[in-house]
C-alpha cells in the first residue's frame, strides 16, 4: 500500500512538473514569437501559482525582453527581488537579473558585481546555466551590451556542459556574434543550435532568415523563412522576414500580404498593431498603415506613429496631411530618435504644396529643412538633385545650376551622371567655360563608354576658346572618332560630320597637309556624298572652280537669220 502510495505521489509529482516545464515552454514560444500579452500572462500566471526561482526569473526576464523594456525596469526589479528571497542567502539567477537590470541602466560595474555573486559558491560556479543566463544578459539590450563578455561567458558554459544539449546556449552565442556583426560565427552557432534541437525550431530558423537576408542570401533566407512556418505556422516574426524578402523583390503586394499575416500571428493587440504598422510600413502599403494607425491612436503612446503617418501621407502626394504629422514628430519625439531623413521628409512636403501664392516661401521654408536632414548625415534621398528638378521643371535654370552643383560637392564620389547632369544644363545656359571643365570629368568618368559625351567636350572646348585658330581640340575629336565603332562611323551622324570637319580644317590650316585634309573630308562623302558645305570646301581647299552654268538671255537666239 505504501508502495502503491509512493508510486502515485510520483505520478502526480511528474505529472505537475511536466505541466508545468510545458507551460513555461507555452511562455517561451509566445515571447519568442513576439505575442509579448500572450508571453506576460504565461509567465505572470506561473510566478502567482508556483513562485519558485525559476519562474520569477522568467518573469522578470520576460520584462527585459519586450520592446518596452526600459519602462519595465521596476517590475523586472521586482520580479528578480522575489527570486532572489526564495532563500535566504539570496539564489543565482536572482542576482543575474538583478544584474541584467543594472545593465540595462548602463551601470556596467554594477552588473559585474551581481554576476560575479551569482557564481560566487562553488556549487553555483560549476553550474553551466548560470554562465549561459549571465552570457544572455550582455546581449539584450540594443543600447547596453558587451558581445565579449557574452562570449567569453557562454563558452564556459559550453565548457561545463557534460553535454551539449541545450539550443538555447548557442542562440545566445548566435546573439553575441550577431552584435559584432560576424555573420559566419552567427550562422555556425545557429547551425549547432538547429543540430541540437529545439522546442522551438520556428525561433532558429527565423533568425537564420534575419541573417541571410543581412547578408542579401535571398535564397538561404527563403529557405529558412520556410523551415520557420513548417515548424509553427503561428511563429509571427517569420512574416516579418517574408515581407522582407519580398520587399527586395519589390513584390510590395506579396510584403504585404505577408505583413498581414504577421498581425494575424501576433497578439493583436495595440502593440502589436504598431509593429504591424511598421512592418506594412516598410512594405508600402500605405493605405493599411495609415488605419491602423487610426485604430491605434487611443492606446498607442509612441510618436512614431506620427513619422509613420507622415511619410505615408507624403508617399500619397498629400502634402498638406504630411506636414503636420511629420511636425508633430519632430515636436514630441525623444531627440536621439529623430533623424536627418525626418527633416528631409518634411522639407521635400513643403516643396510640394499646390499654393502657388506662396511659393517663395514654402521653397524657402522646404530648402531650409532638407539642408538641415543633409546636415545630419541623412544618404536616404539626394535632397539636392530633387531640388534642382524641381527648378528645372519650373525653367529656373540658374538656380538648378546652384543646386546640381551641391549635390555634386556633397558626395564623395560622384559619377559620370552627375556631372553630365550638370554640364549640360550649363551648355544650355550657354556657361561654356564651366561646362568644358565639367564635362572633362564626364569624358573621365565614362572612359569611352558615352562616344557622345566626348562629342559634347570637343565642342565645349571650341566654344570656350572662339579665337583659337590652331584647332587646340583637335585631339577630343579624335578621341570621340576612336571611340566608336565602324558601323557607327560608317553610318555617320552631325557630330561625326563635326569632328572629320575640324580635323581637315587643322591638316588643312595647321599642318599643311592637303591630302590628310581631303582623307577627312572624303569619310564625310562616304556617307553622306550630297553635302553640299563639305563638296564645296573640299573644291576650295584643292583650288577647284566652281562650275558655273552659262545662261542665255531671254529674247537671244542661237540659230541662222
Amino acid at each position: 500500500m505504501r508502495k502503491l502510495n509512493l508510486l502515485l505521489f510520483l505520478s502526480a509529482f511528474l505529472a505537475a512538473f511536466s505541466s508545468n516545464a510545458q507551460t513555461l515552454e507555452e511562455g517561451l514560444k509566445h515571447l519568442n514569437a513576439e505575442r509579448y500579452t500572450a508571453a506576460g500572462k504565461v509567465f505572470q500566471t506561473l510566478a502567482e501559482t508556483n513562485p519558485t526561482e525559476e519562474n520569477l526569473f522568467q518573469l522578470g526576464r520576460y520584462y527585459l525582453s519586450i520592446p518596452e523594456a526600459k519602462e519595465n525596469l521596476d517590475k523586472a526589479t521586482e520580479a528578480f527581488s522575489k527570486a532572489n528571497s526564495t532563500d535566504k542567502n539570496g539564489t543565482s539567477l536572482g542576482k543575474i537579473g538583478m544584474g541584467a537590470v543594472k545593465l540595462a541602466k548602463g551601470d556596467y560595474a554594477g552588473a559585474k558585481v551581481d554576476f560575479a555573486s551569482a557564481v560566487e559558491k562553488r556549487k553555483d560556479s560549476k553550474n553551466p546555466d548560470n554562465y549561459y543566463r549571465i552570457a544572455e544578459a550582455y546581449t539584450l539590450f540594443p543600447w547596453a551590451n558587451d558581445p565579449a563578455e557574452a562570449i567569453i561567458n557562454i563558452d564556459k558554459a559550453l565548457e561545463l556542459q557534460e553535454v551539449k544539449d541545450n539550443a538555447a546556449y548557442f542562440k545566445v552565442k548566435a546573439a553575441a556574434y550577431l552584435i559584432k556583426n560576424e555573420g559566419g560565427d552567427v550562422m555556425n552557432a545557429l547551425a549547432n543550435a538547429e543540430r541540437i534541437k529545439s522546442f522551438d525550431m520556428a525561433s532558429i530558423y527565423s533568425n537564420m532568415a534575419k541573417v541571410w537576408l543581412q547578408g542579401k542570401n535571398y535564397q538561404e533566407a527563403k529557405a529558412a523563412i520556410d523551415k520557420s512556418i513548417a515548424a509553427d505556422p503561428k511563429h509571427a516574426p517569420a512574416y516579418r522576414y517574408l515581407s522582407s524578402f519580398e520587399q527586395t523583390y519589390q513584390r510590395w503586394d506579396k510584403s504585404a500580404a505577408a505583413a498581414k499575416l504577421y498581425l494575424e500571428n501576433s497578439d493583436g493587440d495595440c502593440g502589436a498593431k504598431l509593429r504591424y504598422a511598421q512592418i506594412a510600413f516598410i512594405a508600402k502599403d500605405w493605405d493599411n498603415v495609415l488605419k491602423t494607425i487610426n485604430e491605434i491612436k487611443d492606446c498607442n503612446k509612441n510618436p512614431i506613429v506620427h513619422r509613420l503617418e507622415g511619410i505615408s501621407k507624403f508617399e500619397q502626394n498629400k502634402p498638406i496631411e504630411a506636414i503636420p504629422a511629420l511636425t508633430k514628430y519632430i515636436d514630441v519625439a525623444p531627440k536621439e530618435e529623430i533623424y536627418g531623413l525626418d527633416y528631409g521628409f518634411l522639407g521635400r512636403s513643403y516643396f510640394l504644396l499646390p499654393d502657388t501664392s506662396k511659393m517663395a516661401e514654402n521653397r524657402a521654408k522646404g530648402i531650409e529643412l532638407m539642408e538641415k536632414a543633409i546636415s545630419e548625415k541623412d544618404t536616404t534621398y539626394d535632397y539636392y538633385n530633387f531640388i534642382a528638378e524641381k527648378y528645372k521643371e519650373e525653367k529656373k535654370y540658374e538656380k538648378a545650376v546652384v543646386y546640381l552643383q551641391k549635390a555634386i560637392d556633397g558626395k564623395k564620389k560622384p559619377d559620370g551622371q552627375d556631372f553630365a547632369n550638370l554640364g549640360l544644363l550649363q551648355y544650355q545656359l550657354r556657361q561654356y567655360a564651366d561646362a568644358d571643365k565639367t564635362f572633362d570629368k564626364v569624358v573621365e568618368a565614362y572612359r569611352g563608354a558615352w562616344p557622345q559625351a566626348i562629342a559634347i567636350s570637343a565642342e565645349l572646348k571650341v566654344r570656350s576658346n572662339p579665337e583659337d585658330s590652331l584647332y587646340s581640340y583637335a585631339y577630343r575629336y579624335q578621341e570621340y572618332l576612336d571611340a566608336l565603332t565602324d558601323e557607327a562611323k560608317a553610318a555617320g551622324s552631325p557630330d561625326i560630320t563635326k569632328a572629320l570637319r575640324y580635323l581637315a580644317g587643322k591638316e588643312f590650316a595647321v599642318n599643311k597637309d592637303l591630302e590628310k585634309a581631303n582623307q577627312f573630308l572624303d569619310q564625310i562623302l562616304k556617307y553622306d556624298p550630297t553635302n553640299q558645305e563639305i563638296l564645296e570646301l573640299r573644291n576650295s581647299i584643292n583650288g577647284v572652280e566652281p562650275e558655273i552654268e552659262e545662261t542665255v538671255p531671254a529674247g537671244t537666239g542661237t540659230g541662222n537669220n
